[in-house]
């Protein structure tokens, strides 16, 4: 009896940790601007493609470089999904900002990736490896 009792406890102790966790990180990912530092391994200094997250309406918006983003999103646990982007439709002047765009709006598209915070550091990983990785600033106030 006392096995059991004693092994609740931790499981309840261990859910209580998790979900503060998970409440934190939730609070951190609405609390910042998130600039795009590498996109499928490739560096993306100065890069103009950033996202913000309304953990209430569960959105984000943002910029894929060249135009404006915005979709829905989850974040359950450790795993973002997100649904359908919708962006405005403005060419890029230059192609190679035009290509990053286009690769940035696939990768939001219907996907589904695991998530990881470290201090000011966001990334969307894909079958363990780091399809996404964001530096977090603060927002600016409207």
């Amino acid at each position: 009896m006392f096995i059991r009792l004693t092994a609740l406890a931790m499981v309840l102790l261990a859910n209580t940790c998790n979900q503060k966790a998970v409440k934190q990180e939730i609070g951190t990912i609405q609390s910042k601007r998130w600039s795009l530092n590498s996109m499928n391994g490739i560096g993306q200094e100065k890069s103009p493609i950033w996202l913000e997250f309304d953990t209430t309406e569960h959105r984000f918006s943002g910029n894929a470089g060249c135009n404006k983003v915005a979709g829905q999103y989850e974040l359950e646990g450790n795993e973002i999904s997100f649904g359908k982007v919708i962006s405005t439709r403005m060419a890029c002047m230059d192609q190679k900002a035009n290509e990053r765009e286009s690769a940035f709006l696939r990768m939001l598209s219907d996907r589904t990736y695991t998530v990881k915070f470290e201090e000011q550091q966001l990334q969307f990983r894909d079958s363990g490896r780091v399809a996404m990785s964001f530096t977090g600033f603060k927002k600016a106030a409207h």
